[in-house]
């Protein structure tokens, strides 16, 4: 099923959430897009048209926005377990082909299994089971798993990079990555370090400079390949 053909939901728009979307939004996705809170659905407008704010935990308002007629739920939700149930049993009974929900513990990764969700997304301790080659990945540091082999990364930009575009480099067709934004310094503290401010959405035009990271989604090996152009 190619994504230009499946609708997609992406439930919760925090961090995580917000991540996804931008990026399901870069690959032509018909993604649809739900939170509560109607700051985090004015975030995701410039990706989705699709970007609805209501309380999900009310299934009747769940199925009159067409949340259960989506080919793959993502529930995204992180301050509170009790509507990631409420939606996945919801998006489970309706007949929903693809159901992804957000764990924050093992017990909750358990629940969750017994319901017969797709996959449990269980960013925290991923990230810790990843902690150590993430650290021996020079010039990486990894932000964010979103599981099946994605992840959202920090990479410093090799000096192969330095006064290119974003279109010159052509990193999605060369590396297969998407950069999300780009974090360049800015001042430096009384001990050396750099402080960095996002560049927020970047352009093809965007030129990249040294000292420069970018935030790109990508597999992490893919990633690396970028470092070792140093």
């Amino acid at each position: 099923m190619s994504l230009n053909n499946s609708q997609i939901a992406v439930i919760g728009l925090g961090a995580f959430g917000k991540a996804l979307v931008q990026s399901l939004s870069k690959e032509g996705a018909n993604v649809i897009a739900v939170d509560k809170s109607i700051e985090f659905v004015e975030e995701v407008k410039f990706y989705t048209q699709n970007a609805i704010c209501f309380d999900v935990t009310d299934v009747n308002q769940l199925r009159a926005h067409g949340l259960t007629d989506v080919d793959v739920a993502v529930i995204a939700i992180g301050e509170s377990f009790e509507p990631v149930m409420i939606v996945a049993m919801e998006m489970l009974n309706a007949g929903v082909k693809e159901v992804y929900a957000r764990a924050k513990s093992p017990v909750q990764e358990q629940i969750l299994k017994r319901l017969g969700i797709t996959e449990v997304i269980h960013p925290e301790r991923q990230v810790g089971e990843r902690m150590g080659v993430t650290l021996h990945r020079r010039g990486i540091k990894d932000l964010l798993d979103l599981g099946n082999g994605l992840s959202v990364v920090e990479v410093l930009v090799p000096p192969s990079m330095h006064g290119y575009t974003l279109a010159e480099l052509e990193l999605r067709k060369r590396f297969g990555i998407n950069v999300l934004t780009v974090n360049r310094p800015e001042t430096s503290t009384t001990d050396g370090e750099a402080t960095f401010k996002s560049l927020g959405f970047v352009e093809p035009s965007t030129k990249l400079q040294k000292g420069d990271k970018m935030v790109v989604l990508g597999g992490i090996k893919e990633c690396a390949k970028i470092v070792e152009l140093n």
